[in-house]
């Protein structure tokens, strides 16, 4: 029997359903994300949320993989961001990078599904995207706002370290496995029928302006300098 027939019954809202997983998902990605180790710029923090994001994509698709890894980094990385004194620019950027890398492991992930290594393959793409925007956007902020094409590039050079998040597929890859084993279903958002609740596509699309909007504030920090100084000075 699956997850909807052990818990649920036929009186559950798809909506209320719907609701309470992206909250619980946004949480749980919240706490991973801020439960980071702070690092010097332009790296800044280090944390777990990949294994996380991947999970999430795999298990729940491309939408919720979405919609929970920007509220969840958003939220957590905003906050570790906000006081430990790191730029502010670091919010947008981790919102921006993150949120697409989610839509690709989950879109992917499904789209290989008949392969055999189908979803660590997504995995992997996915740590691709996120190491070579961040490597491009630090390159683009850091010339911008030093005025050298060689800060940009010095900058690059411990950006481009993000791939070892590849670390974070074999762990992804068991939690899916271990997620499927206890719940008896091989993609949740179909056993919970999440894939078209009542108010989903509105959540889907403003998740999306968010993403959009991050990247325009990231081109707006890099050509006037704004959100370069940390909102609150780090603690003493």
């Amino acid at each position: 029997m699956g997850l909807r027939g052990d818990y649920l019954t036929e009186k559950d809202s798809p909506r209320s359903l719907y609701v309470a997983t992206i909250g619980i998902l946004s949480a749980l990605m919240a706490v991973l994300s801020f439960a980071s180790i702070v690092i010097p710029t332009p790296l800044g923090s280090y944390d777990a949320s990949s294994v996380l994001v991947f999970t999430i994509a795999i298990l729940y698709g491309p939408e919720i993989g979405l919609i929970t890894t920007v509220i969840g980094q958003l939220l957590g990385k905003g906050l570790l961001i906000t006081y430990s004194g790191l730029p502010a620019v670091y919010i947008p950027g981790v919102v921006a990078v993150r949120g697409v890398e989610a839509y690709i492991v989950g879109y992917l992930g499904r789209h290989f599904s008949n392969t055999k290594f189908g979803e660590s393959i997504a995995m992997v793409i996915g740590v691709i995207w996120e190491t070579g925007a961040f490597v491009l956007a630090d390159i683009y902020l850091w010339t911008f706002f030093f005025g050298s094409i060689a800060a940009g590039l010095w900058a690059a050079t411990f950006t481009v370290w993000t791939i070892v998040d590849l670390i974070w597929v074999p762990l992804g890859l068991a939690a899916i496995y271990y997620a499927r084993v206890a719940f008896k279903s091989h993609y949740l958002d179909k056993e919970l029928n999440l894939m078209n609740p009542p108010g989903h596509r509105g959540t889907f699309i403003l998740s999306v302006l968010i993403v959009v909007f991050a990247w325009g504030l990231i081109i707006i920090a890099g050509i006037t300098g704004i959100l370069f100084s940390p909102i609150f000075p780090p603690p003493s």
